[in-house]
């Protein structure tokens, strides 16, 4: 691939981290105000956090993106276009609604980790900073979000 290629594929990945980002700040909301049982206090307490740090990193990704001249997605519905899975329906079910949502945060990471590699590729160090501190923030919360589960692992 050439470099503008590989330049164009890391763009295009960092704006989809920006709606994969905002997706899943979407669905900490809805865990956040959904999630009932006994662990709903711990849960509630945690997702908050993670709401707080997903706005600021919503908004760094954006800035970072429009220092570069690139647009943001310019609509609620393109700002919300992500393969990350859905959340359960049933808001009894903790275990799933907290599984679900370390997935996503960890699959997030993941994301983040190929774009760290992707801009390391191009030499854009400001694009692979950003990506780690981003995927080093998603591991963070994953590793939370799963201490919650029986065993610590996937429900």
């Amino acid at each position: 691939m050439a470099k503008m290629d590989k330049k164009s594929a890391c763009y295009t990945a960092l704006v989809q981290s920006l709606r994969d980002t905002s997706y899943l700040l979407n669905q900490t909301y809805i865990v956040h105000w959904n999630l009932m049982g006994t662990k709903f206090y711990s849960i509630h307490k945690l997702t908050q956090d993670m709401y707080e740090e997903l706005q600021g990193g919503l908004d760094t990704i954006a800035e970072h993106l429009r220092s570069m001249d690139i647009a943001a997605p310019k609509s609620v519905e393109d700002l919300n276009l992500s393969a990350l899975a859905p959340l359960p329906d049933d808001c009894f079910d903790q275990d799933g609604l907290i599984a679900a949502l370390a997935a996503n945060t960890d699959m997030l990471a993941e994301k983040f980790h190929a774009l760290s590699l992707q801009a390391e590729a191009i030499g854009d160090q400001f694009t692979l900073d950003l990506a780690v501190e981003r995927g080093r923030a998603h591991k963070k919360f994953q590793w939370l979000l799963k201490s919650n589960l029986p065993c610590g692992c996937d429900h």
